[in-house]
């Protein structure tokens, strides 16, 4: 019996689920930044940060808000492709956003895309780098959305130089396209070579570590 002069197990409250969520907030979506039980330190992103820091980009995920802000700007397209999905805390937000949409995510690191491909089977993960799925990217319908948590910043030259073109050529090709990134710095995120194609920015996510700017860029002709 419990003694008198304490209570009841049950006046306590439940404790959360390790991860610091609670227990019935478990799902895929709700997951974000939260790994499941039994998640190992190695698959985390600051793990993957410290072995490739200028690949990576940062030591935290996307925090819940930027991913609802950058979310909101992918919403009425036929197709979203997502760059750089990492865990995939924008990837779960995506498909819990907008189900009917296609969603491709491609992530360059082997072990994140396979691991984002088990937690979140309803997006199509493609492993490797922007250009190695040029030919996917290029067969998307013409209202198609390109949402990048790409580190430009801190890309190496090479691989930021092939994204950027890329990229550019999307967005020349489809004017009815967009491309949505995030940066923490108030300039844009990088330059584009063409005068056609210009930078806007939308909004300011302050809960996010650090806080970010969601931009979106477009040709210059496309109806906003």
């Amino acid at each position: 019996m419990t003694p008198p002069d304490r209570p009841h197990p049950s006046a306590y409250p439940a404790r959360p689920a390790l991860g610091g969520a609670p227990a019935e907030d478990r799902s895929p979506v709700a997951w974000r930044t939260h790994p499941p039980r039994g998640h190992r330190f190695a698959d985390t992103l600051f793990a993957h940060f410290v072995c490739s820091p200028f690949v990576i980009g940062g030591v935290v995920p996307s925090s819940r808000f930027l991913a609802r802000a950058m979310s909101r700007e992918a919403a009425g397209f036929e197709s979203i492709v997502e760059l750089g999905a990492g865990t995939g805390s924008l990837t779960r937000r995506l498909v819990a956003d907008h189900p009917r949409i296609r969603l491709i995510a491609v992530e360059r690191d082997v072990s994140l895309a396979r691991q984002l491909a088990r937690a979140c089977p309803l997006a199509a993960v493609r492993e490797g780098c922007v250009h190695q799925h040029l030919d996917e990217i290029a067969a998307q319908p013409a209202r198609t959305a390109i949402v990048s948590s790409l580190p430009f910043r801190s890309l190496p030259a090479s691989l930021a130089s092939v994204a950027i073109a890329t990229l550019e050529r999307f967005l020349l090709e489809r004017p009815a396209g967009k491309l949505i990134q995030y940066s923490y710095g108030l300039r844009a995120p990088f330059a584009f070579s063409h005068p056609a194609i210009e930078w806007r920015r939308v909004e300011r996510v302050w809960r996010n570590v650090p806080p970010a700017l969601v931009w979106i860029a477009r040709r210059t002709n496309a109806r906003r």
